[in-house]
């Protein structure tokens, strides 16, 4: 599939379902490009057996990933997050030569609810259920930096198209939302994880892996574009 003036595949490079993720699989018939040119990625349901490992999968899920191996640079999607519950979009990378290391420019998370809004008194101003993360370290006993939500504005991101961009620099990675800088690591012990490598651009919709799996509501995130920057050409 080309998109963006890219070449995406309709799944992970490793394959159509995870393993420890059974209770959905990476679905083609999910994926789409409509008249605007807007990818959407949906969730819905599609039982499909997979006798592997034994499962039968209910949630057929749109993700894409990129054939194209990427340097430093600049990062960024405008998009819409989907309605529903339990639902997990995301924006991601992840390197080609193993994981972790793993950049999570957003994870937003329902849960419950059919929006991202969720109150907490420890951070009041990340009301909105949209994290980054940055994984690294070895297998099994990698680490992370911690997961986090920030101050996105008012806006509705299930309701309004949002930027969320990432600046990957071999001594600093920061993200954008928004065009706003909401998080930067600079430790360069955490740093010298993401050196050495290229990187796996990753869009997807999915569910929580606490989910009913028998749900039968679809959801849709739409995404406007996907761009990148070369480092050389910031």
């Amino acid at each position: 599939m080309e998109w963006s003036g890219y070449k995406w595949i309709k799944q992970e490079r490793w394959g159509n379902i995870h393993p420890d993720k059974p209770m959905c699989w990476y679905d083609p018939s999910a994926v789409s490009i409509d008249n605007n040119g807007y990818l959407n990625l949906k969730t819905h349901y599609n039982p499909k057996e997979f006798e592997t490992l034994n499962v039968t999968s209910n949630i057929g899920v749109g993700l894409v990933s990129c054939t194209e191996t990427f340097g430093y640079g600049y990062f960024e999607i405008e998009a819409k997050l989907p309605r529903g519950k339990n639902l997990w979009p995301a924006f991601w990378m992840w390197s080609w030569d193993s994981w972790p290391p793993e950049i999570d420019i957003f994870e937003g998370y329902t849960r419950r609810t059919n929006g991202y809004f969720s109150f907490d008194f420890l951070n009041p101003f990340g009301f909105w259920n949209v994290q980054t993360n940055f994984h690294y370290g070895d297998t099994p006993n990698n680490t992370s930096e911690g997961a986090e939500t920030h101050w996105m504005g008012f806006r509705d991101p299930s309701k309004n198209f949002i930027k969320y961009g990432c600046l990957w620099e071999r001594d600093k990675i920061q993200i954008f939302y928004n065009e706003k800088m909401v998080r930067e690591i600079t430790n360069p012990y955490v740093l010298r994880h993401f050196r050495h490598t290229n990187m796996n651009v990753i869009i997807n919709n999915s569910i929580d892996t606490k989910a009913d799996i028998d749900n039968k509501e679809e959801s849709n995130f739409i995404i406007k574009y996907f761009k990148f920057i070369p480092k050389e050409n910031l």
